[in-house]
């Protein structure tokens, strides 16, 4: 098959350069010099493939994929960026690339590139077997991690799954609400109706009724049609709400409404809709504080939280880190054409010193950037990852003592400054005071040392 390859660079020589090279093994290229021109081509033409430099005059790289994204989303497109610039890279793969090289491009990489990215469908993973490859490191249902926490998380999804009580999950942002609130609707008895999932806070509050319970035509400026909402979509399984805390109040008023009478009205008419539908709220805000303020409603919070699940922040789950490493390694290996087999130990040190502010969200994020960066390497290492991640910092304290001072104060000191200038992380303050972290439990637990200020 004689695939054709659009190649989009502002620098001639590097764009004259790829066409050539492409051209001598069989592939019809054409080119741009601005994303302004690529997206003139693809109007008047069909491409199997874009290849794109991320830095252009007129319109850039990032741009110019994102317009591809929303009107060619299933282009398959390869990211040209500067060499050292993982993030522009990382970024190009959330908005749809499918793989990218650094500059100088050299001439078997793209070659190599670009025959993995055109593969026959045929010859892609299929997503039975990723799922199997992955399962390895699943600990409950698709959620990994065995941590104590954790274990609790599996007990609460299990007890409540086979009821139909309503249900909210309290956590951080990045912490994994939405796996939880899939597991609980895999495991009810609602697991072969459809499972919804909106995250309110995304959703501009004069749409949030519209988006929930649907409209007619004619409602407001920009209701072209009829349009069903997510209860409609949901019914005869399970609606999933994150960000509850931004509801305004009369979406609240209409919310409670469906709680109570499983009845729906769409926006502009007045004619009632049963629906039967399970739901499931997510925050990662105090709730109780937002009701004192009346900015949520006592009623229906205590409608919401007839059981709740808290999920815990990654900081409080050291030692669920390696699991998610390498649960991740594989998932980038399977999505890129990586084959990267093992992880350094320094690297998962570094991973396990690091407070994780993001959570889950932001680990991933890294992960994926150190499968970006180590390329063809068989194991990710130390430089792979970002400096912040290597090398967070500590800030310095001065301690002094008074002549006298008995050895015991002087470590549960030395022990409770260390963890507060690690906010806490005990596999970082352990290897900080040069003992192992089972010694410092110990120690924690000897001079009754439970939380620490921070």
């Amino acid at each position: 098959m004689n695939y054709r390859i659009l190649v989009v660079d502002d620098d001639e020589n590097h764009r004259i350069g790829m066409m050539t090279l492409l051209e001598e093994e069989g592939y019809e290229v054409d080119g741009a010099a601005n994303g302004r021109e690529g997206i003139e081509r693809l109007d008047s033409g069909v491409y199997d493939l874009v290849i794109t430099d991320y830095r252009m005059n007129e319109m850039d790289g990032m741009r110019f994929l994102k317009h591809l994204q929303e009107n060619f989303p299933a282009l398959k497109v390869i990211m040209v960026t500067g060499y050292g610039s993982i993030e522009h890279a990382v970024e190009a793969m959330q908005h749809g690339a499918m793989n990218y090289i650094t500059k100088p491009v050299k001439p078997q990489k793209l070659l190599a590139v670009v025959d993995q990215v055109l593969k026959e469908p045929g010859e892609e993973i299929p997503e039975e077997e990723k799922l199997q490859r992955l399962s390895q490191y699943f600990h409950f249902h698709r959620l990994v991690g065995r941590c104590k926490k954790m274990q609790q998380v599996y007990r609460k999804i299990r007890d409540v799954a086979p009821t139909d009580v309503s249900v909210m999950i309290i956590g951080e942002s990045g912490t994994g609400k939405e796996l939880v609130a899939r597991a609980i609707h895999d495991y009810s008895k609602r697991k072969n109706g459809p499972f919804v999932a909106v995250n309110t806070g995304a959703i501009p509050r004069e749409l949030i009724a519209s988006e929930l319970f649907g409209h007619l035509k004619g409602a407001f400026t920009g209701a072209i049609s009829d349009k069903k909402g997510k209860f409609e979509e949901a019914h005869g399984g399970t609606l999933f709400l994150d960000e509850i805390s931004t509801m305004s109040l009369p979406v609240q008023i209409s919310l409670l409404r469906v709680l109570e009478n499983h009845i729906i009205e769409r926006v502009g008419s007045n004619r009632p809709i049963h629906v039967d539908v399970r739901i499931i709220t997510a925050t990662n805000e105090d709730l109780q504080s937002l009701i004192e303020e009346s900015k949520f409603r006592e009623d229906l919070y205590y409608r919401l939280n007839v059981y709740t699940i808290e999920l815990p922040p990654l900081r409080e789950r050291e030692m669920d880190i390696p699991y998610l490493a390498h649960f991740f390694r594989e998932m980038f290996n399977l999505e890129l054409g990586r084959h990267i087999q093992d992880i350094a130990a320094e690297v998962l040190d570094a991973l396990q010193s690091y407070p994780w502010p993001g959570n889950i969200r932001e680990f991933r994020n890294v992960m994926l950037r150190a499968v970006l960066t180590a390329g063809d390497s068989d194991v990710l290492k130390i430089q792979h990852l970002p400096r912040e991640i290597v090398k967070p910092g500590i800030a310095r304290t001065q301690i002094t003592f008074r002549p006298g001072t008995p050895l015991s104060e002087v470590e549960k000191t030395m022990i409770l400054e260390t963890l507060k200038a690690v906010k806490g992380n005990k596999l970082k303050a352990a290897k900080i005071l040069g003992i192992s972290r089972r010694s410092l439990y110990n120690k924690l637990e000897e001079y009754g040392i439970e939380d620490v200020e921070l």
